[in-house]
């Protein structure tokens, strides 16, 4: 079973928030979140495949978007989690899509937060290419030029400085089975918007230049909302963490969207 955590509400509700990393991460990329959610909502953290020390390895798995989310859907299980809302960042965005596109009865609600959607040639480019080379590579170079692709600039370099230090339980062979889920995730994204999915709150910063236009598409083509943060890139529960708290608070309230 993939590693997991379960934190119980302290006011003692029912409701259950899930919260999925994204690709080179584990659980403490909602470190800034959890505390806030813990207080209000059951909290169940979940590792991704291959992601933190010990956990179970993609490599042991169906290389495919269905069996991972069969797994994360187990761990759901262990807790009687049948209807939660669920939060994920980056990659794990695709797993609450295709959760929701395939196993709807789980998902009330989903905040996908700097959401992967289609991508443009040179991203897929990069893709392909490490699919097929990524074990060759010296891996420390391999994941400099990927988070610089994904988070380039000043403003990303805590978000970059912590998905490297995460991506320590992976390896290169781990790493090139990953490069094939994106890849399916790209497909995937293509037949997810044209879905109509109101349940979705997507929140992605301004400075996102790999994924913001699409996810602008999909959110609108699916029928979700879309709020857009400024001076903020790809992994925004981290680069502006009290000001997507705040949001993040006001969403699980159910109030209205707004754009930055």
């Amino acid at each position: 079973m993939l590693h997991h955590d379960y934190i119980p509400a302290e006011n003692g509700n029912t409701e259950t928030i899930v919260l999925l990393h994204g690709f080179g991460g584990n659980s403490r990329i909602w470190k800034y979140q959890i505390p806030l959610l813990s207080k209000c909502y059951n909290v169940l953290t979940i590792d991704l495949p291959s992601h933190n020390e010990g956990n179970l390895r993609l490599s042991q798995l169906e290389v495919s978007l269905d069996a991972i989310c069969g797994e994360i859907l187990a761990v759901c299980d262990l807790y009687s989690v049948h209807h939660a809302t669920f939060m994920g960042v980056s990659l794990g965005t695709i797993f609450v899509k295709y959760i929701e596109a395939f196993y709807p009865e789980y998902v009330d609600y989903g905040i996908l937060v700097g959401a992967v959607a289609t991508v443009n040639v040179i991203l897929r480019g990069f893709v392909s290419l490490f699919s097929r080379i990524g074990d060759k590579l010296p891996f420390s170079v391999v994941y400099h030029i990927f988070s610089w692709i994904i988070m380039p600039g000043k403003r990303n370099e805590e978000s970059r400085s912590i998905f490297r230090k995460c991506a320590l339980a992976l390896n290169k062979k781990e790493f090139k089975l990953y490069m094939n889920i994106f890849k399916q995730a790209f497909r995937f994204s293509k037949i997810f918007e044209q879905e109509n999915h109101p349940e979705n709150t997507y929140i992605s910063g301004k400075l996102d230049t790999c994924f913001l236009r699409r996810t602008t598409r999909e959110a609108k083509h699916s029928s979700g909302r879309m709020i857009i943060m400024a001076a903020c890139g790809h992994v925004c529960n981290i680069v502006q963490k009290n000001r997507f708290n705040q949001l993040m608070l006001e969403l699980l309230e159910r109030k209205s969207a707004v754009v930055l």
